[in-house]
């Protein structure tokens, strides 16, 4: 029983020394080049900005859709309760998602401001 132990740990002992070994040489190569940022932002402040106004520019065009629909739903619900029910919460979460996508938007831009300060 011992023995299939020992014979079992060898080969994952071998193989994970084996795996530091590599990865140890591997980042050793790429500290060694010159390390190049690929984003076109330097600070944390300026990266939650720019994905702020990202899903802004996103969002606020499909809001804008979504207000015309429920638009639609409203002219098309002529007096029915559950259409006209329907078109008022599709209007009221259109709403709501539009001020979270708006708010996250200025609230990035204070906190990015606010880091520049410091």
């Amino acid at each position: 029983m011992q023995k299939l132990i020992h014979i079992k740990i060898k080969p994952f002992l071998l193989k994970f020394f084996g795996f530091f070994i590599l990865e140890m040489g591997l980042a050793r190569l790429a500290f060694a080049q010159k390390l190049k940022n690929p984003l076109k932002y330097d600070d944390f402040g300026k990266i939650i900005e720019g994905l702020a106004q990202a899903i802004a520019t996103i969002g606020i065009p499909i809001a804008a859709i979504f207000i015309i629909y429920s638009g639609l739903l409203f002219v098309t619900a002529r007096g029915n309760e559950e259409q006209l029910t329907k078109a008022k919460k599709t209007l009221g979460w259109t709403l709501i998602g539009t001020l979270l996508v708006v708010g996250a938007w200025v609230i990035a831009e204070a906190l990015s401001s606010l880091l520049d300060k410091l």
